[in-house]
């Protein structure tokens, strides 16, 4: 019999990785794997390509940390099932581990093909659940989002203002005028910063970072 490799998949899927999952104390809901330890949520999602057909098959592997309590002390929604986008933490496998792509391809419908394509799917996964292993609390997860980058900065930086965290906050705040110190949003960000310094009746600051190129000369002549 011919299966299509979208079956494959999902052979693979219930035959290796749910029960990998299990085994390292996650729960799964759809393509979500939830992990709930020291008032964190781990979370990995498997995103499905969206032109799969019955002969080709790749698929991502997002990875996010949720923190309710971080959520609360800045005021925001609270997510009882949060997908990886409303993680602090969030981001791709690859950039985890250093994968050589950004996407799993399923090539073939052979047991054999699917066995060794799991197996390289799992090698992956123990990668991303060492790099976990060190978040242990709000403060390991902000430190981590302050080193990688983090896209939810503004929540970042006030949790920073309300916890009075003086040094970490001079800190993030000069990290941003050091990333940006060329970009057209140099000010944007200072000005937006300061803002939130205001709203948590913390003082202002000033990028020490220099624009090595002046706004002017980086925009192009009209």
């Amino acid at each position: 019999m011919t299966y299509s490799l979208i079956e494959v998949f999902n052979e693979m899927y219930q035959e290796y990785l749910a029960p990998y999952f299990k085994l390292k104390g996650f729960k799964k809901q759809n393509f979500n794997f939830y992990k709930e330890q020291n008032g964190l949520t781990f979370l990995i999602n498997f995103q499905k390509y969206r032109h799969n057909s019955v002969d080709y098959v790749a698929f991502f592997i997002n990875c996010g940390i949720y923190c309710v309590e971080l959520e609360q002390i800045v005021g925001a929604e609270i997510e009882v099932k949060p997908k990886e986008y409303d993680c602090l933490f969030n981001e791709r496998f690859e950039r985890i581990t250093g994968f050589s792509k950004q996407a799993f391809e399923l090539l073939e419908s052979s047991d054999a093909g699917k066995k060794q394509l799991a197996e390289t799917v799992i090698t992956e996964l123990d990668k991303v659940l060492t790099f976990f292993e060190p978040i242990k609390s709000v403060d390991d997860l902000v430190t981590l989002c302050i080193h990688r980058g983090a896209f939810f900065y503004e929540k970042i930086f006030k949790y920073l203002c309300i916890k009075n965290d003086l040094v970490q906050l001079e800190a993030y705040f000069q990290k941003f005028g050091n990333t940006f110190k060329d970009d057209d949003r140099y000010l944007f960000f200072q000005s937006r910063l300061n803002d939130i310094l205001r709203e948590n009746g913390v003082a202002e600051m000033t990028f020490k970072a220099k624009m090595s190129v002046p706004f002017e000369l980086q925009r192009p002549p009209n």
